[in-house]
């Protein structure tokens, strides 16, 4: 008997007051191991959240740098005072107006827009209002040589056109005296091993905006270009803020020529330019002014462009972000994570 007793003691269970002390540790362990999980998302969250928009902020440095650079270009002539004859149609709109200073400008965008901007992005997202946007004209890619004397209906170019330009492109032919602006109509190898690149009047081939005089060359001295001359593609790019239809975000909107507006990066919440111009001629920046304040585009020999980018995500903060931004604050109202980006490029092509 007393053997079995102590057997029950023996098999005897926790006691309640242990079960509960045992319940509390462990609920105690349960919520720091969610504490911790919790907090482990909410970092990894508000880092790769920072990481795409740094990332986001350097494509745009890059891409904006390269195209600023190179804004009106035109070879050896580039300082000159020379007149561009172009020879497109629509050549006094937005899109192909290839004789202007190079830089288009306009500040704060109301809601009405210009007409000449209405017509310019019909079918394109509307820029947002309040914001800038800029039109820059240059050259896109490598020049070619031209290996011989053009004649009335095309221009001869040596081989690296075949894979330099396809039919469409506009091309600024110079020659360090005069400059001519046209379309490709056609582009064919000629047997004695150059290119003919063809300036026709759409009849075969019809491309926008098409060349409104295509019969141009010799005898006019005006109109001949040979062995001294150089082609290169030539284009008009804008950048504007827009709402991308796709995830009802903003986005940094490119438009080229007249084709349709693509998104470039998507959570661009704002964007400002201000332009350095050289009231003097001496090849420095004397002032920064907003587009309605440029007294000359021909002086502007540097762009400084301002943005606001955000994460895709809300809730990657604890309350909404105060930035200084254009000379002034750009205040959130959500809880992205935001970063102001500025991008400023000399124009060097205006630097003697």
């Amino acid at each position: 008997m007393s053997q079995q007793f102590s057997m029950l003691q023996h098999q005897r269970g926790f006691s309640l007051v242990e079960i509960m002390i045992a319940m509390t540790l462990g609920l105690i362990l349960m919520l720091g191991l969610t504490s911790l999980l919790t907090g482990n998302s909410a970092t990894y969250r508000l880092t790769d959240g920072i990481g795409k928009v740094q990332e986001n902020a350097r494509f745009l440095q890059n891409s904006l740098s390269k195209d600023l650079r190179m804004i009106g270009f035109r070879g050896c002539m580039t300082r000159e005072n020379i007149t561009v004859t172009n020879t497109l149609n629509l050549a006094t709109s937005l899109a192909y107006n290839f004789t202007d200073a190079g830089i288009t400008g306009y500040n704060n965008i109301p809601a009405i827009l210009p007409a000449e901007l209405n017509t310019y992005l019909t079918g394109d997202p509307t820029p947002l209002t309040g914001s800038d946007l800029l039109l820059i004209r240059g050259p896109r890619g490598d020049d070619v040589a031209v290996v011989a004397n053009n004649n009335s209906s095309q221009l001869f170019a040596a081989q690296a056109a075949s894979t330099a330009f396809v039919i469409g492109d506009i091309i600024m032919v110079s020659d360090c005296e005069k400059a001519r602006i046209f379309q490709i109509t056609n582009i064919a190898a000629n047997a004695a091993n150059r290119i003919d690149i063809v300036h026709g009047n759409n009849t075969n081939r019809q491309v926008t905006p098409g060349n409104a005089t295509h019969n141009w060359g010799p005898p006019n001295t005006d109109e001949t270009f040979g062995t001294s001359a150089l082609l290169v593609a030539y284009q008009t790019t804008a950048f504007y803020l827009g709402k991308n239809p796709a995830n009802g975000q903003p986005a940094l909107y490119r438009k080229i020529n007249g084709q349709a507006a693509t998104p470039l990066v998507d959570g661009v919440y704002a964007l400002q330019i201000r332009y350095g111009e050289d009231t003097n001629s001496d090849s420095q920046v004397d002032a920064y002014r907003d587009a309605a304040s440029v007294s000359s585009w021909n002086n502007v020999i540097s762009i400084n462009v301002e943005m606001v980018l955000g994460s895709n995500e809300t809730g990657l903060v604890a309350k909404p972000q105060t930035l200084a931004f254009n000379q002034t604050t750009f205040q959130a109202t959500d809880t992205r994570w935001y970063m102001t980006k500025q991008v400023v490029s000399t124009l060097r092509n205006r630097i003697n």
